[in-house]
């Protein structure tokens, strides 16, 4: 069984958190006219749902919200850890 003191020693790794934002398609044209300023449009948008990923496996889901100037994501189910 994990104790609580096993976590605790890794509380400081640091790991790699992944979101998708969106895809599309493009035609070759339309990638190869691409240029500084040229704006690809997504399939998601502000309020859309989505999941993250901590070192490649999925851990919680979320929303798209716009944070300032940035994009970020409000977690909305997390995973609890097993301990």
């Amino acid at each position: 069984m994990i104790t609580a003191e096993a976590i605790a020693h890794f509380a400081t790794l640091s790991l790699p958190v992944e979101s998708e934002l969106g895809r599309c398609n493009l035609s070759v044209r339309e990638i190869l006219s691409l240029a500084p300023g040229s704006l690809i449009r997504l399939s998601r948008s502000v309020g859309s749902p989505v999941d993250l990923y901590v070192g490649g496996a999925r851990f919680s889901s979320g929303e798209i919200v716009k944070a300032g100037d940035s994009m970020g994501v409000r977690i909305v189910f997390e995973k609890q850890p097993r301990v």
